[in-house]
């Protein structure tokens, strides 16, 4: 076996151009599979990160029945902002940080003109905690329990009520739990620009207390934003937390909160095992290519094996194994360059991009999980290896007299 394998890639490496034009086929389409995939997989950690880490979290917890009517913002299925629920959650095995939210509509004003807004109450330290990059693209300052009445708006919201950050507010106003209209000021801190339109336009965040104050609702909640500690195990933790809560509380997956974005990074998926498909098969007919031609080119020599009594089965497992060297050395090749290329890319922070009709930069960091390196290297090397297989059984087949008559 040894002998063959020797045989083999001094036959691969016999005519160096065309082991080139062969190795560097197979390479390419490992190379631009891993290139594609991993910012695939970048763009799909870019998306997920931006809605588990910057907008929900990776669960929210709720009194039940809150989701099915969350478009009203209702205020009367809240519960306690401390104790609870929030201390079962925040014993629940898998979870790292919990912050109380206060949802609610209002209007927001400037003293000359109004419009519809949706604010959120959070406590600044806890909620940058379960949230690490709710503040990734604010543009001034963050939110602080020092300053009590700050608060944080969309981008264009902003503009169209004319506001500036550290210039001074205005006022939000909303309907009391008992229905009572209430009014606060408020101090622009910064705007948030984070790719969302409509949260661009009707998000504000302030301060849990002066939402609390504002609503009447001291020491109340609608809902707690949770961040656990492993991605992968979101749904066992989600489990864990709804057993430990029961069934007064209705606990949501940042998939079941955004299934857009979950539908987006699959769709993705689709289109990229079908693009890199392409290209291994292209590589596999010029491996399918080459093996015939250097059949025919080696009529005569196969001929004299023959001749010498080199077995069929010894013939097409001596083709076989150049096909594997073939594999070995394309695949071998086109991760090395992917891989330096990914890696340096990576190295540098990823490639910034903008969302469509968005100012805020996201940066796609390349990545290569297991799943997409694995399945690339095996189809890479057993399409090579399979390519090779005809053109093996034909050298074997060749009849010795003929052969070695060939010119």
């Amino acid at each position: 076996m040894f002998t063959l394998i020797r045989l083999a890639f001094r036959n691969v490496l016999r005519n160096k151009g065309r082991a080139v034009f062969t190795t560097g086929a197979i390479g390419f389409g490992v190379m631009m599979t891993l290139l594609l995939g991993s910012f695939v997989v970048g763009l799909g950690n870019a998306m997920v990160d931006d809605i588990v880490e910057g907008k929900v979290g990776a669960l929210q917890v709720h009194r039940k029945g809150y989701d099915d009517v969350r478009e009203n913002q209702p205020l009367d299925l809240d519960f306690a902002e401390v104790g609870g629920a929030m201390d079962k959650v925040r014993k629940v095995p898998g979870v790292t940080a919990v912050s109380p939210r206060l949802v609610f509509s209002g209007l927001a004003a400037n003293g000359a003109q109004s419009t519809m807004i949706v604010v959120t109450g959070v406590v600044p330290e806890l909620e940058y905690k379960a949230l690490p990059r709710s503040n990734e693209f604010l543009l001034g300052k963050r939110l602080d329990s020092a300053v009590p009445n700050g608060a944080i708006f969309g981008t264009e919201l902003a503009d169209a009520l004319g506001l500036k950050a550290g210039s001074g507010g205005g006022t939000i106003q909303a309907a009391a739990k008992s229905g009572q209209q209430n009014a606060l000021d408020f101090e622009l801190r910064g705007t948030l620009n984070n790719g969302n339109a409509f949260e661009s336009k009707r998000s504000v965040t302030v301060p849990l207390k002066w939402a609390q104050n504002l609503l009447g609702m001291e020491g109340r909640v609608t809902e707690l934003a949770v961040a656990t500690r492993n991605r992968a195990d979101i749904a066992d933790v989600a489990d864990r937390v709804r057993a430990a809560l029961g069934p007064d509380y209705e606990v949501q997956t940042w998939k079941q909160l955004r299934p857009n974005v979950d539908d987006v990074v699959n769709f993705q998926r689709m289109v990229l095992g079908a693009i890199c498909s392409i290209f291994l098969v292209i590589a596999i007919i010029g491996v399918i290519n080459t093996m015939l031609m250097a059949v025919m080119e080696r009529t005569r020599e196969i001929g004299t094996m023959m001749a010498v009594g080199m077995r069929r089965g010894r013939i097409t497992e001596l083709f076989l194994w150049e096909a594997v060297a073939l594999a070995v050395l394309g695949t071998t090749s086109g991760l090395a360059i992917s891989l330096t290329i990914i890696l340096t890319i990576a190295s540098r922070g990823g490639v910034p991009a903008n969302a469509p009709g968005s100012t805020a930069v996201y940066h796609i960091v390349p990545a290569v999980p297991l799943d997409l390196l694995l399945p690339t290297l095996l189809a890479a090397g057993l399409g090579t290896i399979l390519a090779g297989v005809y053109p093996s059984w034909r050298a074997a087949r060749l009849n010795p007299v003929d052969a070695l008559r060939a010119t």
